[in-house]
Protein backbone atom coordinates (compact mmCIF):
# COMPACT_ATOMS: atom_id res chain seq x y z
CA UNK A 1 0.00 0.00 0.00
CA UNK A 2 0.93 3.52 -0.84
CA UNK A 3 0.49 6.47 1.78
CA UNK A 4 0.85 9.01 0.10
CA UNK A 5 -0.05 12.55 2.47
CA UNK A 6 0.81 16.25 2.99
CA UNK A 7 0.23 15.94 6.42
CA UNK A 8 3.44 14.66 8.90
CA UNK A 9 1.97 11.56 10.21
CA UNK A 10 3.08 9.27 13.09
CA UNK A 11 2.73 6.52 11.20
CA UNK A 12 5.73 3.62 10.67
CA UNK A 13 4.50 3.13 7.43
CA UNK A 14 6.23 4.65 4.60
CA UNK A 15 4.42 8.06 3.29
CA UNK A 16 5.23 10.28 -0.24
CA UNK A 17 4.64 13.59 -0.37
CA UNK A 18 2.17 14.66 -2.97
CA UNK A 19 4.68 16.46 -5.32
CA UNK A 20 7.04 13.49 -5.47
CA UNK A 21 3.90 11.05 -5.77
CA UNK A 22 2.55 13.25 -8.90
CA UNK A 23 5.95 13.27 -10.89
CA UNK A 24 5.72 9.36 -10.13
CA UNK A 25 4.82 6.00 -12.15
CA UNK A 26 4.30 3.89 -9.01
CA UNK A 27 1.41 1.54 -9.09
CA UNK A 28 0.17 0.43 -6.11
CA UNK A 29 -3.33 0.39 -3.93
CA UNK A 30 -2.97 4.54 -2.83
CA UNK A 31 -4.35 5.83 0.35
CA UNK A 32 -4.39 9.60 -0.36
CA UNK A 33 -4.41 11.42 3.22
CA UNK A 34 -4.58 15.53 2.58
CA UNK A 35 -6.73 17.80 4.27
CA UNK A 36 -7.88 19.06 1.33
CA UNK A 37 -9.37 17.07 -1.61
CA UNK A 38 -11.69 20.29 -3.43
CA UNK A 39 -11.53 20.27 -7.13
CA UNK A 40 -8.00 21.34 -8.98
CA UNK A 41 -6.53 21.36 -5.62
CA UNK A 42 -3.15 18.79 -4.99
CA UNK A 43 -5.52 15.88 -2.81
CA UNK A 44 -8.02 15.88 -5.57
CA UNK A 45 -4.98 15.45 -8.33
CA UNK A 46 -3.36 12.72 -5.94
CA UNK A 47 -6.53 10.90 -6.54
CA UNK A 48 -6.71 11.29 -10.44
CA UNK A 49 -3.22 10.70 -10.81
CA UNK A 50 -3.54 7.37 -9.10
CA UNK A 51 -6.80 6.04 -11.19
CA UNK A 52 -4.49 7.15 -14.06
CA UNK A 53 -2.23 5.17 -13.33
CA UNK A 54 -4.52 2.53 -12.88
CA UNK A 55 -4.22 2.32 -8.91
CA UNK A 56 -6.70 1.87 -6.70
CA UNK A 57 -7.15 4.67 -4.52
CA UNK A 58 -9.20 6.45 -1.37
CA UNK A 59 -10.66 8.23 -2.05
CA UNK A 60 -11.69 8.52 -5.59
CA UNK A 61 -12.06 11.83 -7.91
CA UNK A 62 -15.56 11.14 -8.66
CA UNK A 63 -16.44 11.01 -5.06
CA UNK A 64 -14.53 14.05 -4.13
CA UNK A 65 -16.30 15.98 -6.62
CA UNK A 66 -19.61 15.33 -6.03
CA UNK A 67 -19.00 15.43 -1.93
CA UNK A 68 -17.54 19.24 -2.32
CA UNK A 69 -21.20 20.08 -3.89
CA UNK A 70 -23.36 20.49 -1.73
CA UNK A 71 -26.42 19.83 -3.44
CA UNK A 72 -24.82 16.74 -4.80
CA UNK A 73 -23.34 15.30 -1.35
CA UNK A 74 -27.31 15.62 -0.23
CA UNK A 75 -28.36 14.05 -3.28
CA UNK A 76 -26.32 11.13 -3.11
CA UNK A 77 -26.51 10.87 0.75
CA UNK A 78 -30.22 11.18 0.96
CA UNK A 79 -30.13 8.23 -2.05
CA UNK A 80 -27.86 5.90 0.40
CA UNK A 81 -30.40 6.39 3.03
CA UNK A 82 -28.47 9.20 5.13
CA UNK A 83 -30.98 11.92 6.92
CA UNK A 84 -30.47 15.00 5.10
CA UNK A 85 -32.30 18.08 5.25
CA UNK A 86 -34.94 19.06 2.12
CA UNK A 87 -33.06 22.16 -0.26
CA UNK A 88 -33.22 24.16 -2.97
CA UNK A 89 -30.68 25.70 -5.91
CA UNK A 90 -31.52 28.27 -7.03
CA UNK A 91 -30.19 32.26 -6.85
CA UNK A 92 -33.88 33.61 -6.43
CA UNK A 93 -34.41 35.16 -2.85
CA UNK A 94 -38.16 35.84 -3.69
CA UNK A 95 -37.83 31.94 -3.73
CA UNK A 96 -35.90 30.87 -1.00
CA UNK A 97 -38.47 32.90 1.38
CA UNK A 98 -41.54 30.75 -0.50
CA UNK A 99 -40.12 27.94 -0.61
CA UNK A 100 -37.66 26.97 2.38
CA UNK A 101 -38.80 30.53 4.89
CA UNK A 102 -36.75 31.77 7.52
CA UNK A 103 -34.29 31.06 9.06
CA UNK A 104 -32.73 29.49 6.43
CA UNK A 105 -29.26 28.02 5.71
CA UNK A 106 -27.24 28.89 2.60
CA UNK A 107 -24.10 27.11 1.42
CA UNK A 108 -22.61 28.02 -1.53
CA UNK A 109 -22.56 26.26 -4.75
CA UNK A 110 -19.63 28.48 -6.55
CA UNK A 111 -16.38 26.35 -7.19
CA UNK A 112 -14.37 29.17 -4.62
CA UNK A 113 -16.17 29.62 -1.50
CA UNK A 114 -15.90 26.56 0.90
CA UNK A 115 -15.90 28.00 4.17
CA UNK A 116 -18.76 26.73 5.83
CA UNK A 117 -22.22 28.68 5.98
CA UNK A 118 -24.88 31.41 6.31
CA UNK A 119 -27.86 31.66 8.65
CA UNK A 120 -30.49 34.42 7.54
CA UNK A 121 -32.99 34.77 9.98
CA UNK A 122 -34.84 37.93 8.09
CA UNK A 123 -34.88 39.34 4.75
CA UNK A 124 -31.95 41.71 4.40
CA UNK A 125 -29.99 39.20 5.99
CA UNK A 126 -30.56 37.18 3.53
CA UNK A 127 -29.88 39.39 0.56
CA UNK A 128 -26.61 40.27 1.82
CA UNK A 129 -25.61 36.23 2.21
CA UNK A 130 -26.84 35.16 -1.14
CA UNK A 131 -25.14 38.18 -2.90
CA UNK A 132 -22.35 36.96 -0.95
CA UNK A 133 -22.42 33.26 -1.94
CA UNK A 134 -23.42 34.27 -5.45
CA UNK A 135 -20.28 35.88 -6.03
CA UNK A 136 -22.45 39.31 -6.90
CA UNK A 137 -25.26 37.06 -8.62
CA UNK A 138 -22.94 34.53 -10.69
CA UNK A 139 -23.49 31.40 -9.27
CA UNK A 140 -26.64 29.90 -7.49
CA UNK A 141 -26.69 28.44 -3.37
CA UNK A 142 -28.03 25.88 -1.51
CA UNK A 143 -30.82 26.78 0.81
CA UNK A 144 -32.15 24.91 3.06
CA UNK A 145 -34.48 25.36 6.09
CA UNK A 146 -32.67 25.61 9.38
CA UNK A 147 -34.40 23.11 12.34
CA UNK A 148 -32.41 22.92 14.82
CA UNK A 149 -28.67 23.55 15.42
CA UNK A 150 -25.86 23.14 13.16
CA UNK A 151 -23.22 21.33 13.97
CA UNK A 152 -19.39 21.22 12.82
CA UNK A 153 -17.31 18.82 13.10
CA UNK A 154 -13.92 16.82 12.39
CA UNK A 155 -14.61 13.40 10.57
CA UNK A 156 -11.32 11.06 10.35
CA UNK A 157 -11.91 8.04 8.62
CA UNK A 158 -15.45 8.20 9.68
CA UNK A 159 -14.83 8.56 13.41
CA UNK A 160 -15.41 11.58 14.93
CA UNK A 161 -16.26 12.98 19.02
CA UNK A 162 -20.04 13.09 18.28
CA UNK A 163 -22.26 11.16 19.55
CA UNK A 164 -25.49 9.66 18.75
CA UNK A 165 -27.22 10.41 15.35
CA UNK A 166 -24.09 12.95 14.55
CA UNK A 167 -21.39 10.02 14.93
CA UNK A 168 -23.92 7.69 13.01
CA UNK A 169 -23.88 10.60 10.25
CA UNK A 170 -19.98 10.95 10.10
CA UNK A 171 -19.52 7.22 10.04
CA UNK A 172 -22.00 6.74 6.74
CA UNK A 173 -20.51 9.70 5.29
CA UNK A 174 -17.44 8.05 5.18
CA UNK A 175 -18.78 4.56 3.55
CA UNK A 176 -20.54 6.36 0.92
CA UNK A 177 -17.78 8.79 0.02
CA UNK A 178 -14.88 7.59 1.40
CA UNK A 179 -13.05 10.61 2.45
CA UNK A 180 -10.65 10.47 5.16
CA UNK A 181 -10.43 13.49 6.28
CA UNK A 182 -12.89 16.69 6.44
CA UNK A 183 -15.04 18.62 8.78
CA UNK A 184 -18.85 17.70 7.99
CA UNK A 185 -22.09 20.39 8.94
CA UNK A 186 -25.11 18.43 10.56
CA UNK A 187 -28.43 19.68 11.77
CA UNK A 188 -29.53 18.36 15.10
CA UNK A 189 -32.62 18.88 15.55
CA UNK A 190 -34.69 17.02 18.84
CA UNK A 191 -33.04 13.76 19.29
CA UNK A 192 -32.82 13.41 15.09
CA UNK A 193 -29.69 14.86 13.16
CA UNK A 194 -29.39 15.65 9.29
CA UNK A 195 -26.26 16.11 6.87
CA UNK A 196 -26.29 19.68 5.40
CA UNK A 197 -23.03 20.18 4.33
CA UNK A 198 -19.02 19.51 4.23
CA UNK A 199 -16.03 21.06 3.74
CA UNK A 200 -12.11 20.66 3.54
CA UNK A 201 -10.55 20.99 7.05
CA UNK A 202 -7.24 23.20 7.92
CA UNK A 203 -3.90 21.71 8.60
CA UNK A 204 -4.08 23.61 11.77
CA UNK A 205 -7.47 21.96 12.98
CA UNK A 206 -5.61 18.88 13.28
CA UNK A 207 -4.50 18.31 16.99
CA UNK A 208 -1.81 15.47 18.12
CA UNK A 209 -4.85 12.91 19.20
CA UNK A 210 -6.45 13.13 15.59
CA UNK A 211 -2.71 12.44 13.52
CA UNK A 212 -3.01 9.10 16.05
CA UNK A 213 -5.88 8.48 15.03
CA UNK A 214 -5.02 8.61 11.17
CA UNK A 215 -2.27 6.52 11.87
CA UNK A 216 -3.98 3.88 13.96
CA UNK A 217 -6.51 3.78 10.77
CA UNK A 218 -4.16 3.60 8.01
CA UNK A 219 -2.38 0.71 10.18
CA UNK A 220 -5.87 -0.46 10.17
CA UNK A 221 -6.09 -0.24 6.78
CA UNK A 222 -2.70 -1.81 5.42
CA UNK A 223 -3.39 -4.77 8.03
CA UNK A 224 -6.53 -5.71 6.81
CA UNK A 225 -6.53 -4.82 3.00
CA UNK A 226 -9.32 -2.65 2.80
CA UNK A 227 -8.66 -1.07 -0.29
CA UNK A 228 -12.55 0.01 -1.34
CA UNK A 229 -15.22 2.53 -0.20
CA UNK A 230 -17.88 3.79 -1.39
Amino acid sequence: MLVVSNIDLTTDLPTMKPSTFLESSIKDFTLNINNDYRYLKTGYYVSLHAEILGNSVIPTSENLVDAYRTPILLLRASKAGIPTVPYIVTGSVKQIMAEIGFPTVLFAVNPFSYDGFRIAKNRSALYRAVKSLEMNYKFPVCAQPLQGEVISFKSIFGKCEMDGKIREISEMVYEVFGIPLCKLHAQRAEEEAYLCGLQPLRKEELLPKDLKVISEEIWQISKNGEHRIG
